[in-house]
């Protein structure tokens, strides 16, 4: 008997291990807890970018106040962390007040960065205490 098969692929599954081994995608709204769509089927419908393109520019919007145009021009000013260097993991630093860009750091400098007191003050604290 098949317990789950793809819409798209075709590949089937016959028990609910099967599901979770073939990367089956789970919904509570299915009768067997997963949905008739594999994993690599769902990352290539286009249904699915759509809503990762609108998801995007919603989370860009609501984090940031800026179009996913002006988030992308910003991002490209620098191919590093303006701080330590490092070209992995680069965030969008802006200033929470104001909702002003500021520049393009890592992760590791932008946290630490909040972690400060996201201001002047704050990491004149620890220089102090460095010294």
């Amino acid at each position: 008997m098949v317990y789950r098969k793809c819409n798209k692929c075709g590949i089937e599954a016959h028990s609910n291990t099967e599901c979770k081994d073939k990367k089956f995608i789970r919904s509570a709204d299915s009768l067997h807890g997963y949905r008739q769509l594999c994993y690599n089927c769902t990352k290539t419908d286009n249904s699915t970018k759509k809503m990762r393109d609108w998801k995007t520019k919603h989370q860009v919007w609501k984090r940031y106040k800026c179009t996913t145009e002006e988030y992308k021009e910003r991002m490209s000013t620098s191919a590093c962390c303006e701080v330590c260097g490092k070209t992995e993991e680069l965030c969008y630093d802006h200033d929470h007040a104001t909702m002003k860009f500021r520049g393009v750091l890592c992760r590791g400098c932008n946290r630490s960065l909040g972690q400060l007191g996201d201001d002047l003050e704050g990491i004149m604290k620890v220089v102090r205490y460095l010294q």
